[in-house]
Formats: structure tokens, sequence, C-alpha cells
């Protein structure tokens, strides 16, 4: 800009200039004799006895040897005391002053930051180029409904977006509408009111339209296996007491009746005889250790009703190293369970006291057998707490938890079965089961969460519906079924993952899990169905099989997807 005002100061000192020859070349001499010189209108003299022909010459107007065009500060009388040029006004703007009449052009205007404004747009073919297009018509909706200014016309020879065929198949110039979250419409651009959301719908969880991929639900299988040992009668008139201690620490069941066992005992067990059955066995106020196998152990084709009462503790000593030693007697002794349920065994846990299981120096807190009339059903209001090496609760078939309170504290699985896990009743009641850690939390080739609660902390899949053995493969097709409860799942990789379906019918299931490097909320082999009676809180996505798989894990990822690794929920 500075460039621009010097080039303009000396224009304007050359016109004034050449105004001066032209008026020193014209002049005449006054009349009056007492004036030596006409001075012209320009503010210079010529010299009174300059003879015709003779050259102008200027000559200076006072004492100071000034031009008279200039002030007594050798300003130029077209500048102001700030330098300024007479034809520029208080706004410095670059106004010409008149010459013969005619007023220069001026210059486009400058703001008061002295900041020159573009001039107009040219015209084209004497037409005005189109004005930017306004939000009144040809206008794309935004997220929610809110418009935004389109691209113009074809009729205006601009570029015109390629139209969307809408449900009717009418073409409509307008991007397709984002999924919904929870049946509202979400945020628009341009002032439209952001969706409210209840305190289980934080931003990023996905409601049940957005991921079902099927119309139906698959058959939901469920454990046809009979307890025969619920039915036992506790008698406790004609029960035996047996008090345990370190000097009678071998206790070994072979009839059928009701037996009461207290104590404390620093290294010793309870054996109920293979084939035993209609045993009633009931644990009260017990402390029991044993470092020569189970603690208790209820062996191959029993049937055993166990009852807590009070406070019981069974804690599984073994050397862990039993298990493969070269000795075959010391190897087949070995339990690796606080509580050993052998094959053929038909057991029911209940009760109103509080039962410790602590395997943690050795393996598995309850281990049960994998033969395929093998029962363990827990129902009634007592309190298990298990602390394990390796898996919590453990069966080689079925396994059934339909009430009472549990805390798991796992190295590896849970609650692990490997036919059919079922959890509640199909009311939607059920247990209270809280997973504080694990690896999976609760697995089965089959998962069928039908009522209570659980919140599960684990660094790999919190639900999981898999059989790394293999061993159901054509015979059970991987499931997770959830038809009521409520379920919190927290997990490092995914939150609910099955190897075949997952059918969501009812209850709710929150998940926050990671969503990075194939994990997802939910992730799934073969389909999704998620019914309108269920409700889930997905804030980690969905990766399936027959859906395209999107960033971050899932094709609908939620907002705290990568929030997943080493959560753990309050407990």
């Amino acid at each position: 800009m500075s460039g621009k005002m010097n080039a303009m100061v000396v224009v304007a000192t050359v016109v004034l200039l050449c105004m001066g020859m032209a008026a020193c070349l014209s002049y005449s001499y006054a009349e009056d004799e007492d004036s030596s010189a006409m001075p012209t209108g320009m503010g210079f003299m010529l010299e009174p006895d300059a003879a015709e022909g003779d050259l102008c010459e200027f000559v200076p107007m006072d004492e100071q040897n000034q031009m008279p065009f200039m002030d007594n500060q050798n300003q130029m009388p077209f500048m102001d005391n700030q330098n300024q040029m007479p034809f520029m006004d208080n706004q410095n703007q670059n106004q010409m002053t008149p010459m013969d009449g005619q007023a220069m052009p001026a210059m486009p205007p400058m703001d008061s930051q002295n900041q020159s404004q573009m001039p107009a747009l040219p015209v084209m073919d004497g037409q005005t180029m189109p004005a930017l297009p306004t939000t009144e018509d040809r206008s794309m909706p935004a997220m929610g409904g809110a418009t935004v200014p389109a691209m113009p016309g074809q009729d205006q020879n601009q570029s015109q977006m390629m139209p969307f065929e809408d449900s009717q198949g009418q073409n409509q110039n307008q991007m397709p509408a984002m999924p919904a979250m929870d049946g509202q419409t979400m945020p628009a651009m341009g002032g439209a009111t952001v969706p409210t959301m209840d305190n289980s719908q934080m931003p990023g969880a996905q409601t049940q339209g957005a991921v079902t991929s099927a119309t139906s639900a698959t058959e939901v299988v469920t454990s046809t296996v009979v307890n025969t040992a619920k039915d036992l009668v506790v008698d406790l008139d004609n029960a035996t007491v047996i008090v345990m201690s370190d000097e009678n620490n071998e206790v070994t069941i072979s009839e059928s009746g009701t037996y009461v066992v207290t104590g404390t005992c620093s290294d010793g067990n309870v054996v109920v005889k293979k084939g035993t059955t209609g045993v009633v066995l009931v644990l009260k106020d017990l402390d029991l250790t044993s470092t020569t196998g189970a603690p208790v152990s209820l062996n191959k084709n029993t049937e055993v009703k166990l009852v807590v009462e009070g406070t019981v503790k069974l804690t599984d000593a073994e050397d862990p190293a039993d298990e493969d030693s070269t000795d075959e007697e010391v190897a087949d002794a070995f339990d690796g369970a606080a509580l050993k349920v052998k094959d053929g065994a038909n057991v029911y846990l209940t009760g109103t006291g509080t039962l410790t299981l602590d395997a943690s120096s050795c393996k598995n807190g309850v281990k049960v057998g994998d033969d395929e009339t093998t029962s363990f059903v827990m129902e009634g209001s007592l309190t298990v707490y298990i602390t394990a090496a390796n898996d919590g609760l453990n069966s080689g078939y079925d396994l059934t938890l339909l009430s009472g309170t549990m805390v798991i504290t796992a190295g590896d699985d849970a609650v692990h079965a490997d036919h059919i896990l079922t959890v509640g009743y199909s009311d939607g009641t059920g247990p209270s089961i809280t997973v504080k850690s694990s690896n999976e939390g609760l697995e089965g080739t089959v998962v069928n969460l039908f009522g209570g609660s659980a919140t599960v902390n684990s660094t790999d899949d919190a639900v999981n519906a898999a059989n790394s053995d293999g061993t159901y493969v054509g015979v059970l097709d991987y499931s997770v079924n959830v038809t009521g409860g409520t379920w919190t799942l927290v997990s490092s990789a995914d939150g609910m993952d099955s190897n075949g379906n997952v059918n969501l019918l009812g209850g709710t299931v929150t998940i926050r899990s990671a969503s990075t490097g194939g994990d997802a909320g939910i992730d799934y082999d073969g389909q999704l169905y998620v019914s309108s009676e269920a409700t889930l809180n997905n804030y980690s996505g969905v990766s399936g099989a027959d859906m395209m798989p999107g960033q971050n894990g899932g094709m609908f990822p939620g907002m705290f997807g990568r929030t997943g690794q080493g959560m753990t929920a309050t407990v």
C-alpha cells in the first residue's frame, strides 16, 4: 500500500508542475505598477524584466527561500499536518481533487483498518456473475433436517449434485440420512436441538435398530440334564454330625442320609464315595484346607445336595506341579479344585450361608466333570466367593446358576461350561454375579443369560460363545442368548463374542470394550438379532460376518471404544 501512495504523490506533483509551466507561458504583466510581478494561480513569481522568449524562472516567495507552495515546515501545501495529501479525507480514502471540472476516478475505498476492499466481480456477457446460492431452494438437508447451501442448479450452468433416489423412487437432491440415536434424529447443523438421552445412553451407545442384522432369532437351546439332587430332603433331626480337626481329618461318606460337617482342619478332606446317592451334605461353620486333593470331593455318579450354613471356607493347597508328576499315583490324586464334582455326579448347591473357595495357589474354585449326565446347579440365598489361579467355575458339560450371589476373581475363565452355561430363570430373575477380574468372563458353547445380573471385567471376551476343544462342533451351534436380566460387560477385547449367533431378546446389555484390531462391543460369526424388548447400550461398535466392518472394529463404532483397554467397573 505504501508503494501505491508514493506513486500517487509523484503523479500529483507532476500534474501540478505542468499546470505551473502552463501558467508561466501565458501570464501578462499587471497594469498596477506597484506590482512588480503577478502571482500565478500556483503560488510562484516571474522576474519582472524577463524578455519575451526567456525561460520562466522560479523565485522564492519568502525570506527562508521557501518555495511558495511549501509551508514553514517545508511541507507541500497539498499535505496536511499529518503529511496527508489534501485529496484524502479523514479516513485516508483515496479521493482525487477535481481536474478541469472532472473528478478523477476514485480508488477502491479502504476501511478503518486501511484494508482495501476487493472491486466488484467482473461481468460475463453483460451479466453479473451469479450470486452464491441461498438456503431457500436447491438445498441439501443436514444431519437432522436442517438445510445447508447446495450447489446451484443446472439451469444456471453450474455444477449440480447427483440426485439420490428416495424410498418412493423419487430423485431427491439430498444426502442419505445418518442413523438415528434411540429413535431420535441426530443433532442438526443450523440450530436444531440436540436430543436428550437418559443416564443409560451416553453418546456413542448404539440402539438395537442400528445393529440388528437378522429379522428373527435363531433357536435358543437349553440344558436337558435333569438335576435329581434338588429334590433330596434335608433331615436335620436324624442327621449325622461330624466335627473335623487335625486329628479327625478324613471323612468318607458311603451311604445316603443327612450329614452335618463342622470344625477346623489344616489338612484334611471330605469325600462322598463313588456311586453313593441320596446324600445331603451340610457344611456348617467349617474351615477346611487340603494339601492332598480337594477339600471336598463328590466322586463319580454320586447324588448330593450340598447345603452351606454359617461361614464355610475350603482351601485347595495342593502343589500345582503334582498334576504333571511322573509319579502316576500322585498325578491321579491331583484334583486341582477347592470343590471337585466328578463325572456323572448330580450336585445341587444351596443354603443361606457364605462359602469361600480359595484356589489361588492351585487351579480351579469348582471343577465339574464332562460326562453328559453330569449336572451342577446352584440355587438359593447363599453367597459364594471364589479366588482361583485358573477358572472360578469350570464344567466339562452343563453349568446352571439360578440364584444366589457370586464374587469371582479368576486367572482365566470366571465361569466356563464346555456345553451349555445357563444363568437365571426365564422370568428374568436370577443370581447376582460380580467378576472382579478374569481372562474370559462367562463362556460356553451356548451361553444363556435368562435373568439376574452380572458385572464382568475381563482382559479377553467378557461373554464368549466358544469352546477351544471343539467338543460340541456339529452338535450345538455357538450362540449367546439374552432374554432378561442386566448385564454390564467391561473388556479389553470383545464385550460379547460368539463364534456363531447373538440373540438379544430382552434384558439390558451395556458394553464398554476395546474397538480396535478386530475387537468390538459385539463380535459374531453368524447373525445378530436384537428385538424391541431388549435394551442395548453398546459403546464399542459391532463386527459381524454379515456386516461390513467399519473403523475401530465395528460397523457402528462407539465413541468410547478405545477406552476399553484396562477399564474396570466399580464392584
